[in-house]
């Protein structure tokens, strides 16, 4: 049968009783030298009986041994506990150490267990809360999710009935402003075909033309999906152009380039234009274009022999009106022109051929008239001059206001009929 280690409980105290007993500890020591004892003499084999007094002594003898014995034993006391009192005492902590280590032993097992117990339990707690917490955002997700789906299919619904709506409405603004467009533009139409070849317009026509091109800006800058075909901007750049919004026909014309290169009536009006703007080279280099695409085209040649003569290129200016009245000898406009240029040259003759012809053409144009009264002037006949600019300004008021500044007319400035013509008002 194995010992367990709980007997050595039992042991140690009778270890430490037997190591603490004096006597043990004398026992370890040297023998003392026995006490003197006076000798005295030995009775014979065969002693006679003691007297009482000796009795007496014998016993006093005994006590005095007995007494000197015990004071011996209590120096033999002092002297192991002088001598090993420090030990004992090492040997009692030593015990006490020995009687606590099971004690210690057993708290600290009991320590670490509890300990281990409660790590244990520490982390399956922790354990279960974090699978409680997963499990809970889980459910959360899964809870969260659906409600966003819910809501996510929900707003997509009314998202795809609001951009319905919103597509049909837009889709009947674009329709209405596709409508108002066209209606512009055929109205634009119609009142450039009453001006016709003229460069001004009347002042009404002026006004209503002002206002439609308004209405087309703020239909490109409302409504970006309408399509402006090179059409579209043609007639814009010609209502700009009799607007006088010279920079504004510019960008239409170039915008209708853009779409159609080949497009000559762009090219005729951006021309016209830049002459008007003072750009007479680019202007001439317009015409080159056209006269490069269709060289045929009595347009191009005009446009260009226009260019030229307000550069006072009046010879080169003449070539290109040649050719136009070749190209179309019908067309009062490039007769005219061509009477003008004459009339520089001091060609006179030629110059009122010229005038007679454009007026053959077109009786009632103003703007013949206009310049032969110039071509009058220029030779000196007043009275021819005034007559012819008194029949242009009668179809044309506005023409008093460019004969008061015109230096074509400075010869007649100050005479009276002159300046009663200006005055006059009708």
């Amino acid at each position: 049968m194995r010992t367990t280690p709980y007997g050595l409980l039992y042991i140690f105290p009778i270890l430490a009783v037997f190591l603490l007993e004096p006597e043990v500890v004398s026992a370890q020591t040297e023998p003392l030298p026995p006490p003197e004892i006076q000798a005295t003499p030995l009775p014979s084999p065969d002693p006679p009986p003691l007297l009482p007094a000796q009795e007496e002594t014998i016993r006093q003898l005994v006590d005095k041994e007995i007494d000197s014995s015990q004071a011996i034993s209590n120096r033999i006391d002092e002297k192991v506990h002088d001598t090993f009192g420090w030990t004992i005492d090492l040997l009692n902590l030593l015990i006490a150490v020995l009687i606590a280590i099971p004690i210690g032993t057993g708290f600290v097992l009991w320590w670490l267990r509890q300990s281990v117990i409660d790590r244990l339990v520490s982390d399956i707690r922790k354990q279960f809360q974090q699978e409680a917490e997963q499990l809970i955002k889980q459910q959360l997700e899964q809870e969260v999710t659906a409600r966003l789906q819910q809501q996510i299919e929900a707003s997509e619904l009314e998202l795809k009935q609001l951009r319905a709506e919103f597509e049909q409405r837009l889709d009947h603004l674009y329709r209405d402003a596709e409508a108002n467009k066209t209606q512009i533009v055929l109205e634009l139409e119609q009142l450039l075909a009453s001006v016709g070849q003229e460069d001004t317009a009347p002042p009404p026509i002026e006004r209503r033309l002002r206002q439609l091109t308004d209405q087309l800006e703020s239909i490109k800058a409302g409504s970006h999906h309408v399509e402006f075909s090179a059409t579209d901007y043609l007639k814009e750049g010609e209502a700009f152009y009799l607007g006088r919004s010279y920079d504004d026909a510019v960008a239409s014309y170039q915008a209708a380039l853009a779409i159609n290169p080949d497009l000559i009536d762009a090219w005729l009006g951006l021309a016209k234009t830049l002459r008007r703007m003072g750009r007479y080279a680019d202007a001439v280099a317009a015409n080159d274009e056209i006269i490069q695409r269709q060289p045929h085209n009595p347009w191009g040649w005009f446009g260009k022999g226009y260019s030229l003569s307000d550069m006072q290129q009046y010879e080169a200016a003449l070539n290109a009106y040649d050719k136009a009245t070749q190209l179309e000898p019908n067309r009062s406009t490039f007769w005219k022109n061509k009477g003008y240029v004459l009339t520089k040259l001091h060609r006179y003759p030629e110059a009122m051929d010229c005038f007679d012809k454009a007026l053959y053409i077109k009786p009632q144009s103003p703007s013949a008239l206009y310049w032969k009264a110039y071509g009058y002037a220029a030779q000196g006949q007043i009275d021819e001059a005034i007559t012819a600019l008194q029949a242009a300004i009668a179809r044309r008021p506005d023409l008093r206001e460019s004969a008061r500044t015109d230096p074509d007319f400075d010869g007649l400035r100050s005479t009276k009929a002159f300046q009663h013509l200006l005055a006059a008002s009708y």
